[in-house]
């Protein structure tokens, strides 16, 4: 295998954080965006990138005139997100104010969560807004959050909410749905392939998890380690019966949501009835944060992004990673 350059490294990490890796220049993009930018317009970098993804997940970008596209394990869509897709590119592409390249490319967030709605009527629109911000803020980084002036003096205090549209936005969106609707013929994995997958897709793997699997990390997981460690950011941790990609970019979350989700877990003992799980949540969060309303699907995203659950036949348990985290009071008393 190739040694990977920094920027080849840079391409390969921002597709796995956002699905995409765009070729269009901003004035706020760092050196190291741009170098790789435009180390992409060379052939040899191309198959570089292309070899290590097939020969690590046994699958490269798709190319869209130097859009790169990495639709894989955790980036793959729901019917549900789908749906929210294809309407949020919709309304987004035909906002009045985005039709010339001298307009501010600004658009009310409630306004176009209220449109998609219109077309997504099975999700409300508390739904709609998180997955539109889970596909198009935090994956793609098409839409960026902002907020313009405050309140008159006269007027009662609120925000408003705006997103920022990326430049790169309507072709990004052509390449989405070229690949929503191209035939996808499923490749044949090797073993190895398929372990890399599951780590990608959720960055932790167990004997419980995976008994098929399993076995074949064991076997092979100093090669396979040796794979994550060429991007010079994932280090494979592997325990008697557990196994991490542990994530150098990944920091610890002090958020409510996070922290409610290592109580969570931390309660949960031998496990509990799947069924029972909301309530539990509702349980600790009452205890943690009386006087706060905290969403169960975030805390539920929480616990199975963060490895801290897994469901097997209708049941929630621990995974060993739980007794790595205790949850406490900081020096003013707020939970950590």
């Amino acid at each position: 295998m190739a040694e990977l350059q920094s920027s080849e490294r840079l391409i390969i990490n921002q597709l796995f954080d956002h699905s995409v890796f765009t070729s269009t220049v901003t004035p706020d993009m760092t050196h190291a965006t741009v170098d790789a930018i435009n180390a992409l317009k060379r052939p040899a970098v191309q198959k570089k990138i292309t070899s290590y993804l097939n020969d690590l997940v046994g699958m490269g970008p798709d190319n869209y005139q130097e859009n790169l596209l990495f639709l894989l394990g955790p980036n793959q869509l729901d019917p549900d997100a789908v749906h929210v897709l294809l309407a949020t590119l919709k309304t987004i592409i035909n906002e009045p104010n985005l039709q010339t390249a001298e307009a501010d490319r600004l658009v009310v967030a409630e306004k176009i969560v209220r449109q998609v709605r219109s077309e997504v009527i099975n999700l409300g629109e508390k739904e709609i807004y998180r997955l539109i911000t889970r596909l198009f803020v935090d994956r793609l980084g098409l839409l960026t959050p902002d907020q313009i002036d405050g309140p008159l003096p006269d007027q009662t205090e609120f925000v408003t909410e705006y997103w920022d549209v990326s430049p790169d936005f309507t072709a990004v969106a052509k390449c989405l749905v070229d690949a929503l609707i191209a035939e996808q013929t499923p490749p044949q994995l090797t073993q190895s392939q398929q372990v890399n997958r599951e780590l990608l897709l959720h960055r932790y793997m167990s004997p419980d998890t995976a008994p098929v699997l399993w076995p074949v990390l064991v076997a092979n997981k100093h090669a396979i380690a040796a794979q994550w460690t060429e991007l010079q950011r994932f280090v494979l941790e592997c325990g008697n019966d557990y196994a991490l990609l542990l994530d150098s970019q990944r920091q610890q979350s002090a958020a409510m949501p996070y922290v409610t989700a290592l109580a969570v877990a931390n309660s949960l003992g031998v496990g509990i009835p799947a069924v029972d799980l909301n309530g539990r949540i509702h349980q600790i969060a009452q205890q943690l944060y009386p006087h706060k309303d905290i969403s169960v699907y975030d805390v539920t995203t929480a616990l199975r992004d963060n490895a801290l659950i897994q469901h097997q036949q209708d049941f929630i348990s621990p995974t060993p990673l739980v007794k790595r985290f205790a949850v406490r009071t900081d020096d003013k008393g707020d939970w950590q």
